[in-house]
């Protein structure tokens, strides 16, 4: 056990740490969920890949060390060098708190967005007091900085911050598919062990062309085309009377050729064969 999550990076550890840092990182990064509409005045994708660079940035700049194992430790030296893996550490539970507060709780009613709250509640206080605990870590020499020390209480406060977010995460992944599924947009699909997610082509969700944008887009050319018309004062084709027997327009030659070949008395016969040049 570690005083901070942090402090594995200088233990046998460190390969785990990084690279879990790094893997949730890029995932953040370039994930792509929810999308944001009108009334949500921040990006949910921004909220992610800001996330995700920030838990890169606690990958590449160590905490506090005594020798220099990184090239950023090399770059910006052992005295510098925490100091970027701290705001990485505080954007990071930022930003998943305001996953939870602008993301998440508004989206819900009844007991998941007190869910949401609670649990965005809890990861903004770890965020803060790891700061604050890490400071009279290790700055202090009182009682309190060995309390801190001995009961790993920074490892414990960053693990409740990580885990009320994870439970948050995954709530709102299983209810939304169970929204989706019951709605009729998606439908399991099983492979082995393993299951997939596809469209529902006989379910009851919207259909292409059926949202407010195609609705608005049929809307905005109709109304093109009525002023179009009467510019040019023509009537709509709703309106146009009727003026008796339309007289045919006279046949090109290649249209009489393909009505011949169409006609009864041409279906036995076929075309002949093109020769092969």
């Amino acid at each position: 056990m570690q005083p901070t999550i942090s402090d594995f990076f200088h233990t046998t550890q460190r390969d785990l740490l990084v690279g879990g840092l790094v893997a949730i990182g890029l995932f953040l990064a370039v994930h792509r969920g929810l999308r944001r509409y009108p009334g949500r005045w921040i990006s949910p994708d921004l909220i992610a890949m800001v996330a995700g660079l920030a838990a890169i940035g606690v990958a590449f700049f160590p905490n506090e060390s005594e020798t220099i194992s990184t090239f950023t430790q090399r770059a910006l030296g052992l005295e510098l060098s925490p100091a970027f893996h701290y705001v990485s550490a505080v954007l990071l539970y930022l930003m998943m708190s305001l996953t939870c507060f602008l993301i998440y709780a508004p989206d819900a009613t009844g007991w998941e967005r007190k869910f949401y709250l609670v649990m965005g509640a809890i990861v903004w206080t770890t965020g803060w007091n790891v700061m604050i605990l890490s400071g009279i870590k290790n700055n202090g020499s009182g009682w309190l900085a060995e309390v801190i020390q001995a009961h790993n209480v920074v490892y414990w406060d960053e693990s409740l911050g990580v885990w009320a977010f994870s439970a948050s995460w995954l709530l709102k992944a299983v209810l939304e598919q169970k929204r989706a599924e019951a709605l009729g947009h998606l439908r399991k699909v099983r492979l082995g062990a393993f299951f997939g997610l596809r469209l529902y082509p006989g379910g009851r969700g919207p259909r292409p062309g059926s949202g407010r944008i195609a609705r608005l887009r049929t809307e905005v050319v109709s109304v093109l085309r009525r002023l179009g018309n009467a510019g040019s004062g023509l009537p709509d084709k709703a309106e146009a009377p009727v003026q008796g027997p339309v007289v045919p327009a006279p046949l090109s030659r290649h249209r009489r050729v393909d009505d011949r070949r169409m006609s009864p008395a041409a279906k036995g016969r076929t075309a002949p064969k093109r020769r092969a040049s």
